[in-house]
């Protein structure tokens, strides 16, 4: 008699709970779930971007301060530089060499580096090296570029391929501004090589009133990476 006295106080506690919310019905349980999910999905969204900006710093940061030498270029730079139409100068300083262009109506310059990393030790896979050191030479030349920005980009191309352990990475862009006065015609690219442990670097950006001048700094960057060994 008690345990049926007892059942059935039990089973009208429950009733009681579940009419006051105490215990909630499975619906209330999904929408919760799915507010927070959503939430969190547009945190995680936003700091992705600044994640990976870390991670690029961090890795400019250990490759520069890696184990790492810088090899001759001269004779390739002396090579590419033949039959140039535009002025030139040649600054070797550093393990760089930097060349300074000015054509009739614009100029740029040119850098060159071969970089021997076969005692680095940098934990980080070929194509990773590739993309994120071509991609930071690649953002600091078109930078210098005074006055364009993304928008003035007219066409713009990015590749990185790989065969066995050697692989190679390009990346340029052409730009075409007016400001209904005038146009500016430019032209960014960086070739990057990585073969035998080497990593030959080549990143140019000109811009001119000559749409003629930027075609002569393609064909000239295309001459750089035509002696790249690869």
């Amino acid at each position: 008699m008690k345990a049926k006295v007892m059942t059935a106080i039990l089973a009208a506690f429950m009733l009681t709970m579940t009419a006051c919310g105490t215990i909630s019905p499975p619906i209330q349980n999904a929408v919760t779930e799915t507010t927070t999910t959503t939430a969190e999905s547009i945190y995680d969204s936003a700091a992705s971007s600044e994640d990976e900006k870390i991670k690029t710093d961090t890795f400019i940061a250990e490759f520069f301060d890696s184990d790492i030498s810088f090899v001759d270029t001269s004779e390739l730079v002396a090579e590419a530089m033949k039959g140039c139409s535009f002025d030139n100068e040649i600054d070797d300083s550093n393990g760089v060499q930097k060349i300074t262009l000015k054509g009739t109506n614009g100029g740029g310059s040119v850098e060159v580096m071969c970089i021997d990393l076969s005692k680095s030790g940098l934990p980080y896979d070929m194509e990773y090296i590739l993309e994120n050191l071509g991609d930071h030479y690649f953002s600091q030349t078109a930078a210098q570029m005074n006055g364009i920005t993304e928008d003035d980009f007219v066409s713009s191309y990015r590749m990185t391929s790989s065969v066995v352990s050697k692989g190679k990475y390009q990346r340029y862009g052409s730009v075409q501004k007016s400001d209904g006065m005038a146009t500016q015609f430019g032209y960014t690219e960086t070739y990057a090589v990585l073969s035998e442990n080497k990593l030959t670097v080549v990143s140019g950006a000109v811009l001119s009133s000559d749409m003629m001048e930027r075609q002569s700094f393609s064909g000239l960057m295309s001459k750089f990476a035509n002696n790249v060994k690869y």
